[in-house]
């Protein structure tokens, strides 16, 4: 297998292509399929396969799929130490521990595929599974997280005490239950460090020494991320996963995040495709039933054709001439057609033309000279 030095950061460049697959070569062809399948190791392929499925294959039963599995890992895990791949490994190992520990020894999975391995390899035939594969069996300083209480799917490496890190991540949940209420991501952070204990700050404390360039915030954030419980919404709060405020689940809420995250009117049709964007709860939601909430909820105005506004923000309901006839007589006083017109483009996103219009009901307005005002009944 080739290496490629890299001067400028003073470690060996793994080709990870190359290294698996000289090692799948040492399996017979079938133990290679099974392998293959059973771990979407190629990018070919749409997902993982069940034993079944790949017994169907093969016309074999799934026990047997089983026992192929099992004895064409046993041969992967003595091929390790052998000279041909056990510096190479080792070599991976070092950099993948290495990059775990710059994030405080623990990384959620999805974080390590995009900022570690879709930045260090190539991915273009081997699925990013082939990496996990590898860590997961053949190097045994990294320690994969599954099915963890406060954890997502998560990766680490032996020397961290993981069950620090959750008893500090539960209670720094179990504070933020009891606040009840959401937490700008500073505020968060404060917190997070206020109830780290002294022990699992200290050990902390060593691994910043080993990688200078991060900092306590760093691993907190990673931590965070990697928390099962809690979660940060569109606007960048903090919260438990289960807060509405958090991860809504009423068309209501997710319009408040969306219009609360823009800070400025959106027309229904655009508001539909960020509550989809925004995924939320996988659910795809159309216009028409965006259209339908905003019209019954009394939170938001119509101020133009299809664009809505928060009424926090300012906008009071009603046509241009009610709008017209609230600015004269907030004002107190008759006023130019351009004063008029810069009042309520405030309000409404009208045509100018559609103002004056409405200016000109004689039933409504008056002219004073060069300016309007309120018929007086």
């Amino acid at each position: 297998m080739s290496v490629v030095y890299d001067i400028m950061n003073h470690e060996t460049k793994i080709e990870f292509k190359e290294l698996l697959v000289n090692l799948l070569s040492k399996l017979s062809e079938r133990e290679q399929e099974v392998l293959r399948k059973r771990y979407q190791l190629t990018n070919d392929l749409d997902k993982k396969a069940t034993l079944k499925q790949i017994g169907d294959t093969y016309q074999i039963t799934r026990e047997r799929v089983r026992q192929i599995e099992r004895d064409a890992l046993r041969k992967l895990v003595n091929l390790k130490s052998e000279k041909e791949f056990s510096g190479q490994l080792s070599d991976l190992e070092k950099q993948v521990a290495s990059f775990i520990k710059s994030k405080g020894g623990l990384v959620r999975e999805d974080a390590l595929l995009q900022d570690y391995i879709k930045q260090n390899h190539e991915v273009d035939f081997f699925h990013t599974n082939a990496y996990l594969f590898v860590f997961d069996n053949l190097l045994d300083e990294l320690v994969k997280i599954e099915n963890h209480e406060h954890l997502h799917d998560s990766w680490t490496i032996s020397a961290v005490d993981l069950e620090k890190l959750a008893n500090w991540l539960n209670a720094l949940t179990e504070d933020l239950v009891a606040k009840n209420k959401v937490q700008e991501h500073k505020n968060i952070l404060k917190l997070a460090e206020e109830k780290l204990a002294d022990e699992l700050k200290s050990d902390l404390e060593k691994l910043i020494i080993e990688h200078p360039q991060a900092s306590l915030t760093d691993f907190i954030e990673a931590y965070l991320h990697a928390s099962r419980n809690l979660e940060k919404n569109i606007l960048n709060q903090w919260g438990h996963v289960e807060w509405d405020s958090i991860r809504p689940k009423k068309l209501g809420d997710k319009i408040k995040l969306i219009f609360e995250s823009n800070k400025e009117p959106l027309h229904f049709r655009d508001l539909a495709e960020r509550i989809n964007s925004a995924n939320f709860d996988h659910k795809n939601i159309c216009a028409a039933t965006v259209h339908n909430e905003l019209i019954a909820n009394n939170n938001y105005v119509l101020i133009g054709r299809g664009i809505y506004a928060m009424k926090d923000w300012g906008y009071s309901t009603g046509t241009v001439a009610d709008i017209i006839a609230n600015i004269l007589q907030e004002r107190g006083q008759a006023l130019t057609k351009q004063e008029i017109y810069e009042q309520v483009l405030k309000q409404r996103k009208v045509n100018k033309s559609t103002i004056y219009l409405t200016l000109i009901n004689k039933d409504k307005f008056t002219r004073e000279g060069d300016k309007f005002a309120m018929i007086v009944k």
